[in-house]
């Protein structure tokens, strides 16, 4: 740790020494509302005197600082614009401006329809502002961010992703949040997004690919509010529906929420083919049935007063499912017989968050965070034929316990904003497997990090250093600890208002998900078993992305490239091994791993109503096997797009078939497509939506020792209909209190995807 400490230091007084080594004539400030409130976005110009000319330009950060440069120390005409604001041109000298104060303009806010789109980058971060087509789509938040183009939401999970399918870290005002939890929250409620295409180094230790802070606007005095969202399928049983409730006024925010994701389908089908050295098991599917629901209950209390905010909120989750499916088994396209396979599993969950936070003065406080979760979780798997001559059946009871708590010291450094953290979590898990092995798994991590942003000129840079301890006791009673070193680096150039870049380098890791750790066997055919794998050890990674943004001043034209290298010197990976007459499929350590990728999105509306969105997505991968060399070409593409006349929206988007692979495992993902047709009167809004996905997946592997495919049939999803109907109920105006600045969850239930069904 003192290691850690001197290297921190050292890194700190070199960017100080930057700083003294900069331009000497440059223009520097801050740009505030009339209520004292930073800017950001705002467009700032530096205009020569005498012949009119452009010497420099920026926007302001997410501080509403800016900086501006010029190579003759004389006077300029300083212009500053935002939409909504008056206009300011003022004459200025190099130097320290202090606090610049635009006020609200009342025509141009009647204007606000025709927002362009205006790059604000920083550091690692951008800020989003949503325009009002974006604000219009859909029904709720989770709609308007999907809507733009650095993301995209999965058909058939609701998840949000990037557009080069990184996964997303949602905060809403500084709390985490799951993506269902976006769809409480109303679009025109958004003040802006910021969003990190790296994690900072608070994230890092997630393993997730990308960050976004959803900030909520501020108003005065008390607000009774209800909202009501449903989805639910008209052809098949098939649903998404939530309710939320809430009470602010200038000291106390009651809010209580329930949401519920169900599943009722009657056509599922499973066309299995499992290929040993002696003969061959087909399996072709007859049509099963899937029920199962998601639930989500919350009821939260925060209290903001003076210096001190005060935040508990308790968490109910349950989702049980439950799988059959009936195949007929081949030899030569002769049935032998009929084969069974169930699957049924439930986890519940009860989480207690209390959170603290002492604001000594604007920019410095001090947070605290601590995390209760329980869980029970359980699952039956069993596969048997009508001829009696095989019958599996396996159970797994699981109980959890886990604490987090986290420490966030918050200030200006330097003008520049710094963070110091540090992270503990302990997990606990009980199995029983077939109610009769017990199995005690014991995990611990400790991570400490430091956060630290700055610009010089026009470049702005974010330099994060995390140290992280693993430690655990496996079910063998054994101790492991794993200790890695966490350094990013972000570096970011504005070149004015329509374009940037940006370069990112860091080192990742990953560590086994619990329920990996435990030896619990999952039973796919008489010869074929998944396993765990107490062994495990966590990794870490290499990665580098350089990519570059373009938006054009009038807002028709948006283009993000980008190119990105990943290097594992060893990767957790599911790999087939040969066990007598049986083959087991087990997470194993996988050496030498290269990764090389590109991506490219883009948006494009011609016309005012009307959006094109189209993206594409490439991965080279390769490494070796105990089975096989793997050098895998990854081509993801798609497309949306938007027609908006008035009050009507129709929407259409389209995925293309890709193949993922992941150790021995290949998986491919087939076409599928969702249309969508909406009216929004007033405080309401109906209409129809459309998804076809008849194809989900088709999980394969061609290994020398031995080959299978499972290809999953939604015959529900070929032609999916539901009816959408939200409604919103507001009485007064709201104050949002001061968002929380730490907030931590538990989503590991100890389950793996094979027995838990979905």
């Amino acid at each position: 740790m003192k290691q850690f400490l001197k290297i921190f230091l050292f890194t700190i007084v070199l960017l100080s020494n930057g700083q003294a080594l900069r331009a000497q004539i440059y223009f520097h400030g801050r740009i505030v509302d009339s209520k004292q409130i930073p800017l950001s976005g705002v467009s700032c110009v530096l205009i020569n005197l005498s012949d009119s000319t452009q010497i420099d330009g920026t926007a302001s950060d997410m501080d509403g600082r800016f900086i501006l440069t010029s190579k003759v120390n004389e006077e300029y005409l300083l212009q500053l614009s935002f939409i909504g604001y008056e206009k300011i041109r003022k004459i200025c000298k190099s130097g320290n401006l202090g606090d610049i104060v635009l006020h609200e303009d009342a025509v141009l806010l009647d204007e606000l329809t025709v927002t362009p789109q205006i790059l604000n980058t920083f550091g690692n971060k951008d800020l989003l502002i949503l325009n009002e087509t974006a604000k219009n789509i859909g029904n709720n938040a989770l709609d308007a961010i999907g809507s733009l183009p650095q993301f995209k939401t999965d058909i058939s999970s609701d998840a949000l992703v990037t557009v080069d399918n990184k996964a997303i870290l949602v905060l809403i005002d500084g709390m985490k949040r799951s993506t269902n939890e976006l769809k409480m929250l109303k679009a025109t409620d958004i003040k802006n997004i910021q969003y990190y295409s790296a994690p900072p180094a608070r994230y890092a230790h997630e393993n997730i690919g990308a960050v976004i802070d959803v900030k909520t606007k501020k108003r005065t005095e008390k607000l009774y509010s209800a909202y009501l969202d449903t989805k639910n399928g008209v052809t098949t049983g098939y649903g998404t529906d939530m309710v939320s409730l809430a009470y602010r006024d200038s000291l106390n925010m009651i809010t209580a929420a329930y949401f519920i994701d169900y599943r009722a389908l009657n056509d599922n089908r499973m066309n299995n083919n499992y290929t040993y050295t002696d003969k061959t098991n087909e399996y072709r599917g007859l049509p099963g049935s899937y029920n199962g629901q998601y639930h989500l209950g919350q009821l939260a209390y925060q209290r903001y007063h003076g210096k001190n905010l005060f935040n508990a909120k308790v968490e109910y989750r349950k989702s049980p499912g439950k799988q059959e499916y009936t195949q007929e088994q081949l030899r030569e396209n002769y049935v032998l017989q009929t084969n069974s396979r169930s699957l049924k599993s439930d986890y519940s969950s009860v989480s207690v968050d209390l959170y603290y936070m002492y604001m000594f003065r604007q920019h410095r406080n001090l947070s605290l965070n601590i995390l209760n979760t329980y869980f029970h979780s359980n699952s039956d798997n069993s596969l048997s034929n009508n001829e009696g001559n095989y019958s599996f059946e396996n159970h797994i009871v699981n109980k959890s316990y886990s604490l987090i708590a986290e420490v966030l010291y918050s200030d200006k450094l330097w003008n520049g904003d710094f963070n110091i953290g540090a992270y503990y979590q302990y997990k606990n898990l009980d199995q029983k497997y077939n109610y009769l092995e017990s199995s005690t798994i014991g995990t611990h991590k400790e991570y400490a990090y430091i956060d630290y942003s700055n610009v010089i000129n026009k470049v702005s840079y974010n330099i994060g250093l995390g140290l992280e301890n693993n430690h655990y006791k496996t079910i063998a009673n054994e101790q492991f600890n794993f200790l890695v070193f966490r350094p990013s680096l972000v570096m970011n150039t504005q070149y004015n208002k329509n374009s940037s870049m940006r370069l990112t380098a860091s080192i990742n890791s990953s560590v086994p998900n619990i329920g990996d750790l435990t030896n619990s066997i999952v039973t796919i055919d008489e010869h074929f078993y998944s396993q765990g794998n107490s062994a495990l050890k966590p990794y870490y990674y290499y990665y580098t992305n350089l990519s570059y943004q373009y938006a054009s001043s009038n807002g028709k034209f948006f283009i993000a490239p980008s190119a990105t290298y990943s290097y594992y010197p060893k990767k957790n990976m599911p790999i087939l091994f040969a066990d007598g007459d049986n083959i087991i499929l087990r997470m194993t350590e996988i050496d030498d791993i290269h990764s090389v990728g590109a991506s490219l999105s883009f948006n494009y509306k011609p016309v005012k109503w009307i959006v094109i969105q189209p993206y594409y997505n490439y991965e080279y991968l390769t490494y070796t096997t105990p089975n096989q060399n793997v050098n895998h070409n990854l081509h993801n593409a798609g497309i949306g797009m938007q027609f908006l006349p008035k009050n009507w929206q129709i929407m259409w988007n389209g995925n293309f078939p890709m193949t993922l692979v992941d150790g021995d495992i290949f998986t491919d993902k087939g076409f599928n497509m969702s249309a969508s047709l909406l009216y929004k009167f007033k405080s309401m809004s109906a209409g129809l939506e459309y998804i076809y996905n008849p194809n989900p997946t088709k999980i394969f592997a061609n290994a020398k020792i031995f080959t299978y495919s499972e290809e999953t049939k939604w015959n529900n999803f070929k032609n999916l209909i539901s009816v959408k109907f939200t409604y919103s109920f507001y009485k007064g105006k709201s104050r949002n209190h001061v968002g929380k600045r730490i907030s931590n969850s538990d989503k590991d239930s100890g389950l793996i995807n094979r027995n838990t069904a979905k």
